[in-house]
């Protein structure tokens, strides 16, 4: 990281994010994709939403998804703010510069909420209270027909948790968001837990039901700041994305790929790979008895410990030594049918960031 100071007679001091430079490093896209305005149960307009955004959060991606169904006003039956939502995002969407995506959020009390992110400029929302579309699987069928995937999100717990009785196909449904203001998802041992968690029903709990997500974190900020919200609640979100086009098409593929981490709000550089493949992979069963993993990670705080999860258990945990810096190479039991491993980082600060599962086919 870079610590600056400005005229030596004022005190102001400030520290960047960590700077990671290496020859043919993977770029991070840093992205908010759920969030909402006045539209539905949050405040400020669409402008201010995606200006905030990209101009003072300094996000590459962002995603406006307001309730479906939900708020003073709902937005499936006040067609014009779902025009002006969409136009919005087409406005601000600037390759090379900024992604801004349209969506909506699905909110369903039964099944749980997941949001809707288009690729595409003009779509429609398809309402989970319209009895077409009230269940996960109608609401995916309905999906086919466009360039879009669904995110389930507090899927453990409050507001509601996820029917993971549905499980979605992994080309509508590639990642699921496990962090959030609402806190996390990822599993009982997680560090902020979400409020009212459901036992069972954790994204560590899906995984086991053989469904190969990828990871990312969003804030469902509902107070204007995109890509803060931990400034308002003792967590936040955000994805960070591996893609070397910021453009839409570049999102979409990294997110379809699993070339995803999470974070809990701050900007936690991380890599994970297995045998060489990056997170998010899909592999066959290993032929060998054990499997080489390699993690580097740089933190914007000391870290306390990293955390190694294998199939459904935490099966090391390494101390940081108050270091912002770790790596490590590890030779791991192979992955069998249906197993995945996956890194947890937690700093002394309560920041955390987990990688995407590499997983075995």
């Amino acid at each position: 990281s870079v610590t600056a100071e400005n005229d030596p007679r004022q005190v102001i001091i400030a520290e960047s994010n960590p700077l990671i430079v290496f020859e043919d490093i993977p770029r991070i896209l840093w992205g908010d994709l759920h969030g909402h305005s006045q539209f539905s149960d949050g405040t400020g307009t669409p402008e201010d939403y995606f200006g905030y955004a990209r101009d003072v959060a300094g996000l590459d991606v962002a995603a406006l998804t307001d309730h479906d169904h939900w708020g003073m006003r709902f937005l499936d039956q006040n067609e014009e703010m779902w025009t002006e939502s969409q136009e919005t995002a087409r406005e601000f969407n600037e390759p090379g510069r900024f992604v801004a995506l349209a969506g909506y959020e699905w909110t369903s009390w039964l099944h749980g909420h997941r949001h809707v992110l288009y690729f595409e400029d003009e779509s429609p929302i398809f309402s989970s209270m319209d009895p077409n579309y009230a269940t996960p699987e109608q609401l995916w069928k309905a999906l086919e027909n466009h360039i879009a995937i669904s995110v389930a999100h507090h899927s453990a717990g409050g507001p509601v948790s996820t029917n993971w009785d549905f499980l979605p196909d992994a080309h509508i449904e590639p990642v699921t968001e496990v962090v959030s203001v609402h806190g996390s998802s990822e599993a009982p041992d997680s560090p902020r837990v979400i409020y009212d968690p459901v036992d069972g029903n954790f994204v560590r709990d899906a995984l086991g039901k053989g469904v190969p997500f990828g990871f990312v974190g969003s804030g469902d900020s509902h107070d204007g700041h995109p890509g803060l919200s931990q400034l308002a609640s003792p967590n936040g979100g955000l994805a960070a994305i591996f893609s070397e086009q910021k453009s839409r098409e570049g999102v979409l593929e990294a997110l379809r790929a699993r070339r995803t981490y999470a974070t809990n709000g701050p900007r936690i550089w991380l890599r994970m790979s297995l045998d060489g493949h990056p997170m998010g992979a899909r592999l066959p069963p290993a032929s060998t008895d054990t499997q080489q993993l390699q993690y580097s990670v740089a933190g914007t705080a000391p870290i306390d410990r990293i955390d190694l999860v294998h199939s459904g258990h935490v099966v090391g945990s390494f101390p940081g030594k108050g270091q912002r810096e770790a790596s490590g190479t590890l030779d791991i039991p192979a992955l069998e049918s249906g197993g995945y491993v996956y890194v947890r980082v937690v700093q002394v600060d309560g920041g955390a960031a987990w990688s995407s599962p590499i997983h075995a086919r």
